[in-house]
């Protein structure tokens, strides 16, 4: 979404008011981050904060299992991501736990500077998704090593902004029609390397693919590809790769895959040719204002293969 400052100022008042703080006692200040119940909130800074959390069938504390936290979009919760993405089949065949948590009045903290809803809030959204990765790891058999943080539109500026100043670097973070803002850009200095994907659309009516803001506030998405490719010191020429419109719905994706990273990472950004702003696959339902969404492509199990071939 584009930023906009005036109308979060507006509706300050209101949502002050009526903020859902995650569960009823309301807000807390005495309780020690971390703090809540599995699977339906956990207490982070200010706020008691919702998720929906999936594990795989069958899953045992005699071994350890990665974590892929989903971040939604703007104007969607946790819960309803999970309905959008369908993604519970793959990620139980690879053995994955997964976590859907949601954002401040259904937005989240981007470093844009007050554009959002969370950001005039004051939501901590990065070390929000730090202690809900530690909140989990104490209560489930969480594999550390192995947590990737993945996201679409505002879900996905927050995992890369996660990438850029946690102190718990992740093991991989995904960007689905989420170009960077270009204060985050500058600012990026994260704590390690690790593999980055980015799945956009050159034909996103929402998040436009050549960036957008009278002074570029909003990166292109081949712009925030190099950010990545810089940050991860990897080789600057890509090695390319086509999939076709094999689903005839008019679209196909070119890969750019960029190698030589730092620590053996890896930074591939996928281009979906006249794709719109979705999570391209057998996800939805979405507007027809989102654009199309692409067939020929299961971003989720795209960015779980990307993410095995580097760290098994």
């Amino acid at each position: 979404m584009r930023p906009a400052p005036v109308l979060c100022l507006a509706l300050l008042g209101f949502v002050l008011s009526g903020c859902d703080s995650g569960d009823p006692a309301g807000f807390d200040f005495t309780k020690e981050d971390g703090e809540g119940e599995l699977g339906v909130w956990v207490h982070s800074g200010r706020y008691n904060r919702k998720y929906f959390l999936h594990t795989p069938p069958g899953m045992s504390g005699a071994q350890r299992y990665p974590l892929l936290i989903f971040l939604h979009g703007g104007g969607e919760d946790g819960e309803a991501f999970h309905r959008r993405l369908r993604a519970d089949a793959t990620t139980d065949a690879v053995g994955f736990i997964t976590v859907y948590p949601s954002g401040m009045e259904d937005t989240w903290t981007v470093g844009c500077g007050q554009c959002t809803l969370a950001e005039v809030l004051e939501a901590d959204d990065v070390s929000f998704i730090t202690t809900l990765i530690r909140h989990l790891a104490d209560r489930l058999p969480v594999d550390t090593t192995r947590v990737y943080v993945a996201g679409f539109a505002q879900g996905g500026q927050l995992a890369q902004l996660y990438g850029c100043q946690s102190d718990m670097p992740p093991a991989g973070i995904a960007g689905v029609a989420a170009a960077m803002f270009s204060v985050v850009s500058r600012e990026c200095q994260p704590r390690g390397a690790f593999p980055v994907a980015i799945v956009h659309g050159d034909r996103d009516p929402l998040a436009f693919y050549d960036g957008y803001g009278i002074r570029a506030s909003i990166l292109s998405a081949p712009r925030t590809v190099d950010t990545w490719v810089r940050m991860m010191t990897c080789d600057s020429v890509p090695v390319l790769g086509e999939r076709p419109d094999t689903a005839r719905d008019g679209t196909w994706v070119t890969t750019y895959r960029f190698d030589g990273c730092a620590e053996g990472a890896a930074v591939v950004h996928f281009r979906v040719h006249n794709g719109g702003h979705t999570w391209p696959g057998d996800t939805g339902p979405w507007s027809v204002f989102n654009g199309t969404n692409s067939r020929n492509f299961d971003t989720t199990a795209e960015i779980l293969e990307f993410f095995a071939s580097l760290n098994p």
